[in-house]
């Protein structure tokens, strides 16, 4: 080595070679340093005087630290190399030691400069000699590295660096000397072991991965590489292996094979629900498509399901909350004889499915109405699942069903049978209101109404106004636009205290006329009206002032009136019934609408509306122009549309208006 110590740093990033030099110059006083830009730079400067200590970085743009390393070791084999790399991992140290570096120095980690100018000064130091840099670089290395002398006796561990202190827990002086199979327990793969035997006998490299221990008994994921060591004559003196700590990655993958073993599990379960689906359901809506009454509905599901495996026998009933009891209506593969089935004096599934509103299972044999179960079946079953029949807030009773399989009424199937139970409800809701709309014998019900969740007795009590029910329609949002007229000297403040209320979206004043004005209510939803409306109700009239509110409402005069009675009342505080009729309704045929239109309209109406229609007066664009129609009737174009307008408004309000 000169009086003046050369080193050559090996960096293609200026910045930091810049960086490495100024930590270098720390080294001496006196140090020539000089920069190579790449690894042909690099042996260029080499060839051109062999420096006394080559620094350089793992990335060098086209090849690599270790790639120099190695050519140097080729061409220059006694110039120590000290890898000072930002990009190091442990790959790169295994194969920085492999290569022979003489220092390993990871960047930005730790007191990094002051061990790089440890390094270097222990290479100047040293002269050309590395092993005890090599030792040192070994030492250093990230992962644990053992040494084995393969021609004693049992091939003992004569080298343990300090990752491998670190990553195993037993110190150096308790590994050498022993066989490393001492990081073995009753976990770790036999096949593993086996595969590094035979390596070891064939004089070979292995890579395995199993389970080891640490010193003080905690198990962790080995991967464990084993090379031979050969002397210049080419036998084998040592193994060299290589210890890295893979317990989290292997953890990760077994844990992903665990859910695709899980997900192969759940597909299987979602294909068969999807036959079930396929299956029933389909059968199901078909049935229902089928049915236009509630009867036939009732007959047309139960018997389905009770010819549909698993399932022996089904029924459906409504409790009579009159004696809180119930009795199937309806019933396939059993008798509806018997008593009713009394649901408060039990804590039976029915009653509780009734009471919850979810799907309720049970063993027959383990409720305290075992007995009536087992005389409404043919058939001895050991499950039942009771459904009940729920849209929105109305209740149509339950759906009970049997089955003989202790195992079919799993969580899947009571998901089917859930909403089998919506299907049905929904069903029902539609027929009973389509019995409403069409029926000719009808039920009207009166109820007096003093709860302030209604929002039309809220606003009215706190606005001091009288609210007359005018007509309403459903919006394309799924909102219902309710229009009152309002007896108030203030329609705003009616606005204002009506948006305030929980069930009103919005509002907002459509026509003023003194101390009357028509206000129109959006309403997200309604409790009391919603629940007649789910019950097949058609509300006709609300009345609401300061002091009472009473809403009319409609039934078929086959619905249970009773049933609808006695929920609303239960749901709803200050609500009773006022009033019960029965009446016929009256049918109007095409010629009685039209004889009673034209008894509305006066001649010039009549004629202003029928020259508007058939002169496509409403088409557009338009053919006829106001102008002409009132040309041809001889009148002025305001005079004819002044009658033009009160025939239409005549025409709307028959429609509407009519019973």
């Amino acid at each position: 080595m000169s009086a003046m110590p050369r080193i050559l740093v090996v960096d293609g990033d200026e910045d930091r070679a810049g960086e490495t030099a100024t930590v270098l110059a720390a080294v001496g006083d006196e140090v020539d340093l000089e920069i190579a830009g790449s690894d042909d730079e690099a042996l260029s400067a080499i060839g051109r005087a062999v420096p006394d200590c080559v620094v350089t970085e793992q990335d060098l743009g086209e090849a690599t630290g270790v790639e120099l390393l190695e050519t140097v070791r080729t061409v220059h084999g006694q110039v120590p190399v000290v890898l000072c790399t930002a990009v190091g991992s442990e790959r790169v140290a295994e194969q920085a030691v492999a290569a022979g570096v003489d220092g390993y120095v990871r960047r930005k980690t730790g007191n990094w400069e002051d061990r790089l100018c440890e390094r270097v000064s222990a290479c100047l130091d040293a002269g050309t000699g590395t092993d005890r840099l090599k030792e040192r670089a070994l030492d250093e290395a990230p992962v644990g590295i053992t040494i084995a002398d393969a021609n004693a006796p049992d091939i003992p561990l004569v080298y343990v660096n300090e990752s491998f202190v670190r990553l195993t827990g037993y110190e150096r002086e308790d590994a050498i000397g022993k066989n490393c199979r001492f990081l073995q327990g009753e976990d770790s793969d036999p096949a593993a072991i086996k595969a590094l035997r035979d390596a070891i006998e064939a004089q070979d490299s292995e890579s395995v991965e199993l389970v080891n221990y640490t010193e003080d008994g905690e198990r962790f994921w080995n991967r464990v590489d084993i090379a031979p060591v050969r002397d210049s004559a080419g036998e084998v003196t040592h193994f060299v292996g290589f210890q890295t700590d893979v317990t989290d990655r292997v953890e990760a993958e077994r844990t992903a094979e665990h859910r695709a073993a899980m997900l192969d599990t759940e597909r299987a379960g979602l294909e068969h629900l999807l036959d079930r689906v396929n299956g029933v359901v389909q059968e199901t809506t078909r049935a229902l498509v089928e049915s236009t009454t509630r009867a036939a509905i009732e007959r047309n599901v139960t018997e389905l399901l009770a010819d549909t495996d698993p399932y022996t026998c089904a029924w459906i009933g409504e409790p009579d909350l009159a004696d809180d009891s119930i009795r199937p209506s309806a019933i396939v593969g059993g008798s509806a004889e018997g008593d009713a089935l009394e649901l408060g004096r039990s804590d039976g599934p029915v009653a509780r499915a009734i009471e919850t509103g979810e799907v309720q299972v049970a063993s027959v044999d383990d409720i305290p109405t075992a007995a009536w179960h087992a005389a409404r079946t043919d058939e001895q079953c050991e499950m039942l699942a009771a459904i009940p029949l729920v849209y929105r807030d109305a209740r149509y009773g339950v759906l009970t069903v049997y089955t003989s399989d202790a195992e079919a009424l799993d969580e899947r199937e009571v998901a089917i049978l859930a909403a089998l139970g919506r299907m049905v409800a929904t069903a029902v809701s539609a027929a009973e209101t389509r019995r409403t709309l069409t029926a000719d014998d009808i039920v009207e019900l009166s109820f007096h109404v003093d709860d302030r969740s209604v929002f039309f007795v809220d606003v009215a009590q706190r606005a001091d106004a009288t609210l007359s029910y005018a007509g309403s329609v459903y919006r394309d949002d799924d909102t219902l636009g309710m229009f009152f007229t309002v007896e108030s000297d203030d329609p705003d403040s009616v606005v204002e205290i009506a948006e305030e209320h929980d069930d009103v979206a919005s509002a907002k004043v459509i026509t003023r006329n003194g101390g009357i004005s028509l206000v129109e209510f959006s309403i997200g939803s309604s409790g009391l009206l919603s629940t007649l409306a789910e019950y097949g109700g058609d509300v006709t009239g609300i009345e609401a002032s300061p002091e009472t509110t009473t809403v009319e409402v409609e039934l078929p005069r086959e619905a249970n009136a009773r049933t609808v009675v006695d929920n609303v009342e239960q749901a709803f505080d200050g609500v009773s019934l006022g009033a019960y009729r029965e009446r016929q309704r009256a049918a109007t045929t095409k010629q009685e609408f039209i004889a009673a239109l034209e008894e509305e309209l006066t001649d010039r109406q009549l004629t202003a509306l029928q020259r508007a229609y058939f002169g496509d007066f409403f088409e557009w664009p338009r053919p006829t122009s106001g102008d002409d129609l009132a040309e041809s009737m001889g009148i002025a174009r305001s005079t004819y549309h002044q009658h033009l307008r009160a025939a239409e408004r005549k025409l709307v309000g028959e429609f509407f208006d009519r019973p």
